[in-house]
């Protein structure tokens, strides 16, 4: 192909292009295919160590794969395998030695992929209600993963966050990863599928790469994205960590779905992370359509700022800021700014007719692509 598509352009000027890959049926690195268009057009004031996990049991043998640690002179990043290739930890190097969490660190031996610095979403971001939706005509069914006797009743993040991967390959600064769902049980997903995740460390950037396959005979809706938790605070205790991320529309949200299509009226906290500034006080779970591919994040006090640049086809954006309600409402030590191709809840709003949903229909043998890059700078 001797054009690139909107998503490779966007990638090739930021000196990223996405080298998605699978060594055994052509998907060959630096080979790059253009993206499916949518179906409708605690505080880090001190160093904490990179701590490894002990070896499991024979009988807990996918728990006995270590983390993979990729290191450069500023950056490290500690991927886990065994859960869904995910982040564990991803760090800058900062005073006296040490290396200070850039995303929230997962603890040693993390079983749960909701605790990973970061976890891929696929082959859907999110919620699903009912834990079901109609595509081509026929009701699909997907197991409930929300907690018994818990409304209303989803199945969430997709089906890889919690799977073993297959190491396809990996170097000092890279790691390559593989889901194929016909090697798996139980997978929460009425078709085949192969997910891939490439990771590197460039200088002063993390660059990950995302693809999803449509193994079956028959097409399927789709959608892939990241979770990453990042920290308020980083090398200061009295940092006031700042947020920009320009949208176009905001979704009205109750209990993390769209209670309708997305508005582009005015709101002051689509108007406030356009501008960029603190991250609001109050909890946060917002959810936006028109994401405009770039969000900043800026720690004023530890003069640190991470610039996250994405794909055109990551159009929407959640960002979810927790609180603890123990003794009072206070902010929890991380947030979430999440670039996902589809919005919550996206496959029945899209059997609805509601257009610019984010579903996409991945045809048989058909991918889709994203590219995410971070950059961490120093002000």
């Amino acid at each position: 192909m001797g054009v690139l598509s909107k998503d490779e352009g966007a990638a090739a000027a930021r000196g990223h292009v996405c080298l998605s890959a699978h060594h055994a049926d052509g998907w060959t690195r630096g080979h790059v295919r253009p993206a499916v268009m949518p179906a409708h057009a605690p505080p880090a004031a001190r160093p904490t160590p990179l701590r490894h996990r002990r070896a499991a049991a024979a009988s807990d043998i996918l728990w006995a794969m270590p983390l993979i640690v990729l290191e450069n002179a500023r950056l490290r990043l500690a991927l886990d395998p065994a859960l869904g290739a995910g982040i564990a930890d991803f760090s800058l190097a900062g005073p006296a030695k040490g290396w200070y969490p850039i995303m929230r660190r997962a603890a040693p031996e993390e079983r749960n992929p909701s605790n990973l610095a970061c976890f891929t979403m696929a082959p859907w971001c999110n919620r699903v209600r009912d834990a079901a939706f109609t595509f081509a005509g026929a009701q699909r069914a997907l197991r409930p993963t929300s907690a018994p006797g818990v409304t209303p009743i989803v199945a969430q993040h997709g089906d890889v966050r919690a799977r073993a991967w297959t190491i396809l390959d990996r170097s000092p600064i890279s790691a390559r990863f593989a889901f194929t769902s016909r090697e798996h049980e139980r997978v929460n997903f009425p078709w085949a599928f192969t997910a891939l995740i490439r990771y590197e460390l460039r200088d002063d950037r993390l660059l990950i790469d995302l693809a999803l396959r449509n193994d079956d005979a028959e097409p399927f809706p789709a959608g892939l994205g990241l979770h990453p938790y990042f920290v308020r605070r980083l090398l200061r205790d009295d940092d006031a960590v700042e947020l920009r991320a320009p949208c176009r529309t905001r979704y009205p949200i109750r209990d993390g779905l769209p209670t309708s299509p997305a508005t582009p009226a005015p709101d002051p906290l689509m108007d406030a992370l356009a501008r960029g500034g603190p991250l609001p006080r109050e909890p946060l779970g917002a959810v936006f359509g028109g994401f405009d591919g770039s969000a900043t994040i800026t720690w004023p006090q530890s003069r640190v700022r991470l610039v996250m640049t994405c794909s055109p086809t990551l159009g929407h954006l959640v960002v979810f800021a927790p609180h603890s309600t123990a003794g009072g409402s206070s902010a929890l030590p991380y947030f979430a700014v999440e670039p996902v191709s589809n919005v919550n809840d996206a496959f029945n709003l899209h059997a609805q007719g509601h257009a610019g949903t984010g579903t996409l229909v991945l045809q048989p043998g058909q991918r889709l692509e994203a590219c995410y890059a971070m950059v961490v700078e120093a002000l």
